[in-house]
């Protein structure tokens, strides 16, 4: 049995267990309604029906299907004849009208162009046995779990001696309908509401302490040139995990789209997992693009901006599955993700110290010292550079890249309210000094968490819920001291 074919069957194995999980959730949430009938209750009665009514007395079984069956893209992609496991053969698909399902497809790209994919829907597939020539059908229906959820639920009405000629049908239909992507020059989007993006950010346009710039592209380059081979030869998934941590506005965004664009043009495929559409960050996203980059053949960079938004209580266990290997995309190129995260003690020890889960950590820091301040003031000032500027650099140390963009364009914008052509070093200086007071007066009232590879305690999470400042921990209270309130 092929790798790719296992896989299937083990996502196959998984995605039953959350479809049980979700229909109990759904039952318990409508004891209440006796007699409302659930999603798949209805489809499943449906496609029963019609195999009684086509085939009387004959035995069936009914089983939760993979809803890509369904997918429009697989049925272009699959051609009748094409050869089975289980000595079978297909020979089409007939759209059947259900009373249970609304037909909605969902619009997808393929290559550059806009087509139907997903569906919903009813369908009789025929098959043919190999061995005897005898014709039979499976009767399918795919649906969406709830109207809340965009989520989709299927079952198929087989005879139970076909089981092993449907599981080989469903992983054909499934690897027609995965996504194939190729190089070009710009990222491919897992989850946006758009499908690709071009990055716009130089490596040269990336500011940082230079040892940890070079370190960091160092390690991609090894990777891929050398590291791939390496992790063959010890019969390990080329997948190397490296993850970003900082402050909000330290440029790790902009780190990315710089090593996104430094990767296509070393002609490899850029890959972006994105929670900015209605559903959020969800692990189904990931596990979707993991799924693309192992097809790709191609070495791949996987970018995943705020790993931490994935860390949900439920999935956080499927995340540990990826990043321990269980799950790794085993692409013969190799696949590297790039991960991020502002506030790493979400992502607790389970991760972070145990080895192999990510196999570096680089920390992006604030502004280290004057030469990096005053590049990247020079940077956001623009033609609007002046010598005197300097002045201000000493206090841009331990600020964020996101701070002195916003000095610049404070700064500039007052000179604009003036009617003033040239930004001067008072412009500059009264910029400093209202962001400074801004930021200083957002620590004062605004919850923080404490920042830093360790878990958060009970006392730190009922601190934070009550809206009191993190302290030190040399100045932490007991949960029996009286707490700070704030001002309302």
């Amino acid at each position: 049995m092929d790798e790719g074919f296992q896989s299937f069957v083990r996502e196959r194995m998984r995605l039953d267990r959350v479809r049980r999980r979700r229909a109990l959730s759904q039952f318990q949430s409508r004891k209440s309604m006796p007699k409302a009938r659930l999603r798949y209750e209805e489809i499943a009665r449906w496609a029963a029906d019609q195999w009684q009514a086509r085939h009387p007395g004959q035995p069936f079984v009914t089983v939760w299907a993979a809803p890509e069956c369904a997918n429009k893209i697989a049925h272009q992609r699959i051609r009748p004849g094409r050869r089975l496991r289980g000595k079978a053969r297909y020979a089409g698909l007939t759209p059947l009208p259900c009373t249970a399902v609304t037909d909605i497809s969902e619009i997808t790209y393929w290559g550059n162009d806009a087509t139907l994919g997903a569906t919903s829907g009813a369908f009789r597939f025929t098959f043919e046995a190999t061995d005897t020539g005898a014709p039979f059908e499976a009767i399918f229906v795919a649906s969406h779990f709830e109207d809340e959820v965009r989520d989709q639920v299927a079952v198929v009405v087989l005879p139970p001696e076909r089981l092993e000629s449907w599981v080989a049908f469903e992983y054909l239909c499934a690897d027609k309908a995965r996504p194939r992507i190729r190089r070009r020059r710009d990222v491919y989007i897992i989850g946006g509401t758009d499908a690709f993006f071009e990055p716009v950010v130089d490596w040269e346009d990336v500011i940082l302490p230079p040892d940890l710039k070079a370190d960091l592209l160092d390690d991609i380059e090894a990777f891929f040139i050398d590291g791939v081979g390496i992790y063959q030869q010890l019969r390990l998934a080329p997948f190397r995990k490296l993850l970003l941590v900082g402050l909000p506005g330290t440029g790790k965004t902009m780190l990315c789209s710089a090593l996104a664009k430094l990767t296509i043009a070393r002609k490899r495929v850029v890959v972006y997992v994105s929670g900015a559409d209605v559903f959020g960050a969800t692990f189904e996203k990931i596990h979707r693009a993991l799924h693309i980059v192992r097809e790709s053949r191609q070495p791949v960079l996987l970018i995943v901006e705020e790993l931490d938004a994935y860390l949900h209580a439920e999935d956080k266990a499927r995340v540990l599955n990826v990043l321990d290997g269980v799950e790794s995309p085993n692409n013969p190129k190799g696949v590297l993700m790039l991960a991020t995260t502002n506030y790493p003690e979400i992502i607790d020890e389970r991760v972070a110290k145990r080895p192999g889960r990510v196999d570096r950590i680089f920390v992006i820091p604030p502004i280290q010292d004057e030469d990096q301040a005053l590049q990247m003031l020079r940077r956001y000032m623009g033609p609007q550079w002046r010598d005197e500027h300097e002045a201000v650099a000493p206090r841009l140390i331990e600020r964020t890249g996101a701070f002195v963009r916003e000095v610049a364009l404070q700064a500039r914008m007052l000179a604009a309210h003036a009617h003033q052509t040239e930004v001067t070093l008072e412009f500059l200086k009264s910029s400093v000094e209202a962001l400074s007071t801004q930021v200083e007066a957002g620590d004062d009232f605004l919850p923080r968490r404490p920042f830093g590879l360790v878990p958060e305690t009970e006392n730190h999470r009922n601190r934070r819920r009550r809206g009191v400042p993190f302290l030190p921990p040399d100045e932490v209270f007991t949960d029996d001291d009286e707490l700070w309130e704030p001002d309302l």
